[in-house]
């Protein structure tokens, strides 16, 4: 038997997690992410609607969680090159701010939001590292890594250079969210779809075209041991459901279908697919109730075209069950919520490959009676991993 193990982690950054993405431990990170979305809408408009920018900035404290960072203000009588916003007097624990004057759309200054962080404790770097270990995969996506320097900086100090192939190209997503991989074993053919345009949104303002990952869905070709042929493993991270769930599930459900299409028409043989693995945080559970038919266009859920119309195997939730195959848990209002977000999904011959399947949760905050404190987890995520045995591998 040649055992080959693939992994999947939700990290949550490696070194420094923004504020944003820590509703469990504070209470209004959830209102203000939403309100940080409806903010970039209004930053992206051709014209600004001063009064709303800057009442939603203030009512939603979110100069507490970022900042927009104005890098040029396009104008020769602009009072300031590089405020976007001013401060006015008012109360210190409710910072008041104004719109400069020489910005009247989104032509008129360079730059964006800025998400502000928080640096990891070196315990919450440790632990992500010792689920790491513990796992011991031949081949692990990632998500929510800064980025690539990071990535090899992490495996160098804290995996002992474990993985000689550390693989991360920059997504859409500019809060340093990306998707990555580490590997045992050599990287051949890489392909990113950060391209890949949504149809369904309207034109960026520079006139190229929506996108439609929010991340990438990174294609990674990697070597199998023993001359035995190369895989693919697409590591992707689906649309969040800030936002609100139903609003949010038109752009899974076309995610969905892309890395779909890609499957079919990449990475299959006789109209099957063919030694692929689809890893990523889908942000979406395989089956769920109340689900937006309309938005959904009668799907149970977003991800109905993966699970369903793709020939590939969600092994991990076949085999342990809705109940334990939880991936995620989150504490809101001093509730918690399980459920599986997480996915490895396999190709038909790897399915037949497979002979085992489990998820890590040593490093889980919130998942029961043994998990570790909130401020010494690695992430609110399991991990995830499959094992194969190459020579059932056609």
């Amino acid at each position: 038997m040649q055992k080959f193990r693939i992994a999947f982690y939700n990290v949550e950054n490696l070194f420094s997690r923004p504020r944003l993405f820590s509703p469990g431990d504070d209470p209004g990170a959830a209102a203000a992410l939403k309100a940080a979305s409806q903010l970039q809408r209004l930053l992206d408009a051709k014209i600004y609607k001063a009064d709303e920018i800057v009442r939603l900035y203030n009512e939603a404290r979110l100069g507490d969680y970022l900042a927009v960072q104005c890098d040029r203000v396009n104008a020769p009588d602009a009072r300031s090159q590089r405020f976007f916003f001013y401060e006015r007097e008012g109360d210190e624990t409710s910072p008041v701010v104004s719109l400069n004057g020489a910005i009247r759309g989104r032509n008129d200054w360079i730059g964006g939001i800025r998400m502000k962080g928080e640096t990891l404790s070196g315990a919450q770097v440790q632990a992500i590292a010792k689920v790491i270990r513990r796992v011991d995969a031949d081949v692990i996506g990632l998500c929510e890594i800064e980025n690539r320097h990071v990535l090899e900086r992490f495996n160098l100090q804290f995996l002992g250079g474990k993985y000689p192939y550390a693989v991360l190209l920059e997504g859409n997503d500019e809060r340093g969210i990306d998707v990555g991989l580490l590997s045992k074993h050599p990287v051949g053919a890489l392909r990113t779809n950060v391209f890949t345009a949504d149809p369904a949104e309207r034109k960026r303002r520079d006139g190229g075209s929506a996108r439609l990952f929010n991340r990438d869905c990174l294609e990674v070709g990697v070597a199998l041991p023993d001359g035995r042929g190369d895989m693919t493993l697409g590591v992707t991270h689906f649309k969040s459901k800030g936002g609100g769930e139903i609003e949010t599930d038109g752009k899974r459900l076309r995610q969905a279908r892309e890395v779909a299409r890609i499957v079919a028409q990449r990475h299959a043989r006789d109209g099957r697919p063919h030694r692929v693995a689809i890893l990523g945080d889908l942000n979406e559970r395989p089956d769920r109730e109340g689900a937006n038919g309309e938005m959904l266009e009668g799907h149970k859920t977003s991800i109905d075209p993966l699970l369903v119309g793709a020939g590939l195997s969600n092994l991990i939730g076949e085999t342990l069950g809705a109940d334990k195959a939880f991936t995620h848990v989150e504490q809101r209002r001093g509730e918690i919520a399980r459920s599986q977000i997480d996915y490895i999904l396999l190709s038909p011959d790897l399915r037949a490959a497979a002979t085992n399947c489990g998820i890590d949760r040593s490093g889980q905050a919130f998942w029961g009676p043994k998990a570790p404190p909130r401020a010494l987890a690695a992430s609110d995520h399991a991990c995830l991993f499959v094992d194969l045995d190459l020579d059932r591998l056609n």
